[in-house]
């Protein structure tokens, strides 16, 4: 009986650790880094029962429009994304009426890099339209142990909140 009774208990305890350690295998990696414009950008590598995902939680950039001159900061923030990485590569394109966004790159367990960019349509002064981008630029993100407290987005001239809905259908928002 008392044998019946340990290995009923022990049954039961491994079942209740058992769920905190799956929850161990999976989780997040944080990974930071800048662009070659030394702005700042911010994403998670989720590892999931479908593999690993990317995650962009923020990047920025400085972008320029040719015509008027006008010098823009920009400040993409995602919601909602998980974008698969095979092979240990990712792509994000997100285009819409106004914006283009393209945001790529090789994921390592140490490190990351790749190539971004982001285009905005512009009026010029004449009612005409302009790019206003920055062109390619290359980052690189270093993964994080620890989520750094420091870790702050940079204000911005516009913001823009990008979110996936549980549909599969993006929503901007933008202020300014």
């Amino acid at each position: 009986m008392r044998r019946f009774l340990v290995v009923s208990v022990l049954g039961a305890c491994l079942l209740v650790l058992a769920p905190g350690s799956a929850a161990f295998a999976s989780g997040s990696t944080y990974y930071a880094g800048t662009n070659s414009q030394g702005q700042k950008l911010l994403f998670t590598v989720d590892h999931t029962a479908s593999g690993p995902m990317f995650d962009p939680i923020f990047i920025n950039q400085v972008g320029r429009c040719p015509v008027t001159g006008d010098v823009i900061t920009f400040e993409y923030s995602f919601q909602g994304f998980q974008i698969p990485i095979k092979n240990g590569k990712f792509s994000l394109v997100l285009n819409d009426l106004t914006d283009l966004l393209r945001w790529n790159g090789t994921v390592t367990s140490t490190g990351a890099s790749g190539k971004e960019s982001i285009d905005l349509a512009a009026f010029d002064g004449n009612g005409g339209l302009q790019d206003c981008g920055a062109g390619s630029l290359s980052w690189k993100a270093q993964a994080l142990a620890p989520v750094s407290s420091t870790l702050h987005a940079p204000r911005a001239a516009y913001i823009v909140t990008v979110t996936k809905a549980a549909n599969g259908s993006v929503h901007y928002s933008l202020s300014h």
